[in-house]
């Protein structure tokens, strides 16, 4: 039997409705439901895996952003207590008290177990703050914060 010159190369059409050609496993396992049924749950486990990592990862960074804070603080403390210390007449217990009362205004809970040390000479001031972060994790302490600021005695110049 001959087929017509344009028939030649064509597929014959297909009903509506259904696919061409055979489906494969996979796909007629999905449409059937036997790979739901394996799977089913899979979503909870994997939220219940990766939910106390990203809530550990989240933690960490808000305890470093402490961290950073009460170091910036405990600089601000010893820069304060180094300004007030090297005015004339020079006196480090100026100085101390300067940076005890910066840290009980501003840190009074974010640093905790601080100590402010002052040391001077002739012509330099130290004041120097260590301490702890406010820690988020119970039962473990806080990261050390200790910062350092030195400044030059005035002298009053004729």
């Amino acid at each position: 039997m001959a087929l017509p010159a344009g028939a030649r190369g064509r597929t014959p059409p297909s009903r509506p409705g259904r696919a061409r050609g055979r489906r494969t496993g996979a796909v007629s396992r999905r449409r059937s439901g036997e790979w739901r049924s394996g799977e089913r749950g899979a979503a909870s486990v994997e939220l219940a895996v990766t939910f106390p990592v990203v809530l550990l990862l989240v933690m960490t960074l808000i305890q470093g952003s402490l961290w950073f804070y009460a170091r910036s603080l405990a600089l601000g403390a010893a820069q304060e207590g180094a300004r007030e210390g090297r005015v004339q007449p020079a006196s480090t217990a100026r100085a101390q008290s300067a940076a005890e009362d910066f840290l009980d205004q501003t840190a009074a809970d974010l640093i905790t177990g601080r100590d402010v040390t002052v040391s001077g000479s002739p012509a330099t001031i130290t004041v120097t703050v260590t301490g702890t972060s406010l820690s988020l994790f119970p039962g473990l302490p806080g990261w050390s914060v200790t910062q350092t600021a030195v400044g030059p005695v005035e002298r009053p110049t004729p």
